[in-house]
């Protein structure tokens, strides 16, 4: 479908699709609501330029968080404070 042959994108579908934002991003949402969430970022560059900021910013952080390693007995002592047992 070409841009000129798309129907408008109101403004209230633009905020619910922000708000999914997260849950969109982490795959938490039903099959029905990501459908909904993926039709509206192909008719609304706006979101879509969002989306894809968050996702690639998410992305990176991800890659950078999984090389950083945390001081040895950290895990033990955040377990401890949280009343867990340390053993993985």
């Amino acid at each position: 479908m070409n841009e000129t042959s798309q129907t408008p994108v109101e403004f209230n579908q633009c905020q619910q699709a922000v708000q999914r934002l997260n849950e969109y991003l982490s795959r938490e949402l039903n099959p029905d609501e990501t459908e909904l969430v993926q039709e509206h970022l192909k008719q609304c560059k706006g979101c879509f330029d969002k989306f894809h900021f968050e996702e690639t910013l998410l992305k990176t952080l991800r890659e950078k968080v999984s090389s950083v390693r945390s001081p040895a007995g950290l895990r033990e002592s955040v377990l401890k404070l949280i009343g867990r047992d340390a053993a993985p």
